[in-house]
């Protein structure tokens, strides 16, 4: 992942030349406790408890008649290409859970941007760069600035900085800190959506049949959640003569896998499943034709490989039924092209991005370019395939504009933007509306910012599907859902982190998490650091910033309810890489040591049956650090003894409960032992796409939607794990964001004991 926010990491910057007493701990403190704040005494501003720091050596801060009001203000000008800083030094004592307010009025001529920030310390040290914040940029008259600060857990003292970086002309007055409480405001009104009963995709058993070694074919379907607990199943195949051959000698009931030894490897051959309803089968599964000669894959993994609409690749897949069969459909973004927002790493984009649609047999349904008004970037084209209207036909969720409103040197920063939605079927646009606005993004920074696009799938009144639209991560975030119903798209709320204080500023997060975290039957929006419930509300904020990577889910089960957990981008004393409440943020545990930029896609899944719930994983971008801990908190290794890099993958494949780690190419256990295939292509998705509970890899190789499959017999069987409704979510997320295993549910350390298969039946 990118760091597009340069916190300013020196220790010398925050030495502390100042102190100042105050009332322990009062109430309301009786005056502002920022030194020198007016800047209507001295000669000089660091004689009078202020200094100026520019990375580059740039820029400067001196006394300025222009002011908000008395004499003068400070002048604050830059023109280095790095970040600055403007800092009080005085350091006022704090305890964790105050909350404050610190304020100031600022002036500023074509600025990039300028940020007021209380900063946290712990004995001295610097404890969290931002605990609230607030900014501008651009050129404005005085406008004051609130930043409200939650303190955390371990601070002792806070100070004042106002930081920026680029092109600086700003002048500052009027800078004032203290103790109070936030006005409550009034709840917002709960979501009343246009379903009745809980919304649900209608799915079939979704066969699969594939080679399986030595002649012989793995042969899956789906166990749905509906079906009862002693539905039962026959196989059957037919081969080059057509003649039909019922396969099991007894009902399967056990699982819901076959692997079929008696296959002729010289023909293709075709099966089909039929229900048990007491003693009577039911009707015809969807067939499966399998060729026993290709496909087998490298070392035993298995795909299937329905071709592709040309020689391209593809950079993300949306994953939902476009035709109401009840089998997945896939929506592709092509092609494998990615520019990025960030200053140091932007380039034009070299072409314009397609969405396409191919049935799950491969059948080419449409393709739609997203021309030029869409830069070739993740954070541009973000996109989500899923049935908003009940319909039993998934629509197309995504980000477009119109013509070419491109800049001389290729940047967007001009022109409509919308929310569109297509018929998943044909592609065409059913209806579209504004975009969030890119207002409150400024200069060179602003257009990174601004271009940090989202879209998610939410559950928020417990039964009808939602359509959540962001903007922003790292500043300014913004939050708007939608129901689509009857062809129109209705507004539900919207929120912007300006709402809530500075402590839901910039705490946004890689990838989109949507989760009933309090229990409400309400899907709540997880923007990284930071939880939305789910009438557009902020539920609670941990104010450490930006992570690279949280995972959501039933991650601890000796405790009640869900958890996130945390690898934080941004530099932390310690905590860098936690576990919290999903309820209420609070700490459950953390890393007792400093961390510099965790980075990449981590990773969290249940990989040790010797421990209960999920491990959970994460390591540090330029530094060898790395974490391997249980879900209690215990560290089960470091980077001396399990090292697989920064985003390991993690998949159901094999018989038992546990997920097994996808790295380097290679299927194996967590700890190496069974190797159990490998994989080509990069990795797209993983979901319960086909056959059983266990999950396929979506891989895009040239000219190929490529889908790896188990092949290993089952020992017991689930529902398919799409039936899931935060599993389901992380899925539809995939296509947008930067990926990452979507979280399954926890099974246990250990498969049940099979019950006995049922008794035969006489077709």
């Amino acid at each position: 992942m990118l760091e597009a926010r340069r916190h300013i990491a020196s220790s010398a910057i925050v030495a502390v030349l100042c102190l100042l007493s105050r009332p322990a701990s009062p109430a309301v403190s009786p005056e502002p406790l920022v030194t020198y704040g007016d800047f209507e005494a001295g000669s000089s501003l660091p004689d009078n408890g202020w200094t100026w720091w520019s990375r580059t050596d740039h820029g400067s801060a001196a006394y300025s008649d222009k002011s908000k009001s008395g004499e003068r203000s400070a002048r604050l000008t830059h023109d280095g290409p790095r970040d600055w800083a403007f800092h009080n030094r005085a350091r006022i004592d704090a305890a964790p859970d105050q909350e404050w307010r610190a304020s100031a009025w600022v002036k500023c001529e074509d600025t990039d941007e300028i940020e007021l920030a209380v900063v946290a310390l712990a004995g001295g040290e610097t404890l969290r760069w931002d605990i609230g914040s607030d900014s501008i940029g651009g050129t404005h008259d005085w406008t004051q600035l609130e930043a409200w600060a939650a303190v955390p857990q371990g601070c002792d003292q806070i100070y004042v900085r106002f930081i920026g970086s680029g092109d600086t002309s700003a002048w500052v007055d009027g800078v004032t800190l203290e103790q109070t409480e936030r006005p409550a405001r009034p709840r917002k009104p709960s979501v009343n959506g246009w379903a009745v009963a809980p919304v649900r995709e209608r799915l079939g058993r979704s066969l699969v049949a594939v080679p399986a070694g030595d002649g012989a074919v793995y042969v899956g379907w789906r166990l749905l959640a509906g079906d009862p607990s002693d539905v039962a199943f026959n196989v059957y195949r037919a081969g080059g003569d057509g003649a039909a051959t019922r396969l099991n000698t007894a009902p399967v009931s056990r699982t819901t896998d076959f692997v079929d030894t008696t296959a002729d490897a010289s023909t293709r051959p075709e099966y089909w499943i039929r229900r048990i309803e007491g003693t009577t089968e039911g009707p015809d599964s969807r067939h499966a034709v399998v060729d026993v000669a290709a496909h087998a894959g490298v070392d035993g993994a298995a795909y299937l490989a329905p071709p592709l609409d040309g020689d391209h690749t593809f950079q993300k897949a949306g994953i939902a039924d476009l035709d109401s069969d009840g089998e997945y459909d896939y929506v592709l973004k092509q092609p494998n092209a990615n520019v990025d927002p960030y200053v140091n790493y932007w380039e034009p984009s070299p072409g314009t991005y397609k969405l396409e649609a191919y049935k799950g047999d491969g059948t080419f349904l449409w393709r739609r370019d997203l021309g030029w008004s869409i830069e070739q970037g993740i954070w541009y084209s973000p996109y989500v395939v899923y049935d908003f209207d009940g319909d039993g036909r998934a629509e197309v969720a995504v980000k477009t504009g119109e013509g070419d409103p491109r800049d001389p040197d290729g940047r967007v920063q001009s022109g409509p933007e919308y929310l569109s939605i297509l018929d998943g079927l044909t592609g065409d646009r059913s209806t579209r509306i504004a975009w969030p606005s890119r207002e409150g993004y400024t200069g060179q920074s602003g257009y990174n910012y601004s271009s940090r696009n989202q879209l998610g799938v939410a559950f928020l009144d417990g039964k009808t599907p939602s359509l959540l639209v962001a903007r922003g991560t790292y500043t300014l975030m913004k939050l708007t859902a939608y129901e689509f119903h009857g062809g129109a798209l209705r507004e539900l709320w919207t929120w912007t982190s300006r709402e809530e204080g500075g402590l839901y500023r910039g705490q946004g997060a890689h990838f989109m998490h949507t989760a009933d975290v309090d229990g409400d039957g309400r899907d709540e929006v997880i923007l990284g650091s930071s939880v939305i419930d789910d009438n557009g509300q902020g539920l609670w904020s941990t104010g450490m910033g930006h992570p690279d990577h949280c995972y959501v889910g039933d991650i601890d089960t000796t405790r009640p309810g869900l958890e996130i957990y945390y690898g934080m981008e941004t530099a932390q004393l310690r905590n860098g890489v936690s576990l919290v409440d999903a309820r209420t943020g609070e700490l459950i545990w953390g890393l007792d040591s400093r961390t510099r930029h965790v980075h990449n896609s981590g990773l969290c899944a249940d990989l040790d049956a010797e421990h209960p719930g999920m491990e959970c994983y994460s390591g540090e971008r330029d530094e060898p650090g790395r974490w391997l801990h249980s879900a209690r908190g215990e560290l089960l290794a470091d980077e001396t003894a399990w090292d697989v890099g920064l985003s390991p993958r993690a998949v159901h494949w094999d018989a038992d409960p546990q997920r097994e780690l996808i790295h380097k190419g290679r299927i194996r256990d967590y700890d190496g032992d069974t190797d159990l295939g490998s994989i080509q292509g990069r990795q797209i998705a993983w979901a319960d796409i086909l056959g059983d509970w266990r999950e396929e890899i979506v891989t895009t190789v040239a000219g190929e939607l490529r889908i790896y499959t188990t092949t290993i017999p089952a020992s017991d069987r689930r529902a398919c794990l799409m039936q899931d409704r935060l599993y389901r979510a992380d899925v539809a997320h995939l296509a947008m964001g930067y990926a990452q295993p979507p979280m399954s549910p926890y099974f246990g350390a250990t498969a049940p004991e099979p019950g006995p298969e049922a008794p035969p039946v006489t077709p």
